[in-house]
């Protein structure tokens, strides 16, 4: 008697994994890829604001350089950073910013020249990364000023947030703006579930279009008000 011939298994589909703002929670940032699973095979996508705020930014800031399969977007804390670091302006003395330098220590100018290299957005298939949005009123993306790509919430002369008159198929996926739940729309989705001030680090699986999220280990900076 002939034993059956195995079923061959379906190709691993690869995964993008985009997170949200993670302002130094790394501690947290650890507890997510442990809950997504994460391996060397998946894209790894950080939506911008890895820095600042929050506690240990300089091993954030290490695990994006160290792992080969992680990409950045800029977000507009990073680009704060760099004007300081571009125009030789030393942090203050026990600001974050300071607790970082000294913790990078003779790496700091390698990490600066790092998220210097980060770009404003990234493309994949069906969807964009940014770290704030865009202005739903100009189509073409490379015609989007690099202020909104990573600051935008409501747009000039509107009165909406810029995802509410955003009608393109493509999804895009940013943080920036913190709420206790991800944003979530057909074709926008937000990942800024306000760690930093105690709410949680999520990330979106992609092509599944999965929401995980983790509890921040404790309120690292207040926060006036929720939206």
């Amino acid at each position: 008697m002939t034993s059956p011939m195995p079923t061959p298994s379906a190709p691993r589909v690869r995964r993008t994994i985009v997170i949200g703002d993670i302002h130094g929670c790394i501690k947290e940032l650890r507890s997510l890829l442990e809950a997504v699973v994460a391996t060397e095979d998946d894209e790894i996508i950080a939506v911008g604001d890895l820095v600042r705020k929050g506690p240990d930014s300089a091993s954030v800031l290490r695990w994006a350089m160290e792992t080969p399969n992680v990409r950045c977007v800029m977000g507009n804390h990073e680009q704060r950073l760099l004007t300081r670091w571009l125009a030789g302006d030393k942090p203050a003395k026990g600001s974050s910013d300071w607790e970082m330098l000294s913790q990078l220590g003779d790496s700091y100018n390698e990490a600066m020249d790092f998220i210097r290299s980060w770009p404003l957005y990234l493309e994949g298939e069906g969807f964009l990364v940014v770290h704030a949005g865009l202005d739903p009123r100009i189509s073409e993306l490379r015609q989007q000023s690099p202020r909104d790509l990573i600051t935008i919430r409501v747009p000039d002369g509107m009165h909406v947030p810029w995802y509410e008159d955003y009608k393109k198929e493509q999804l895009i996926v940013f943080g920036h703006w913190a709420k206790r739940d991800p944003m979530m729309r057909p074709n926008a989705i937000g990942l800024d579930t306000g760690c930093v001030y105690g709410g949680a680090l999520t990330a979106l699986i992609l092509p599944e279009r999965r929401i995980i999220s983790v509890p921040a280990t404790q309120e690292y900076q207040k926060h006036a008000a929720w939206n």
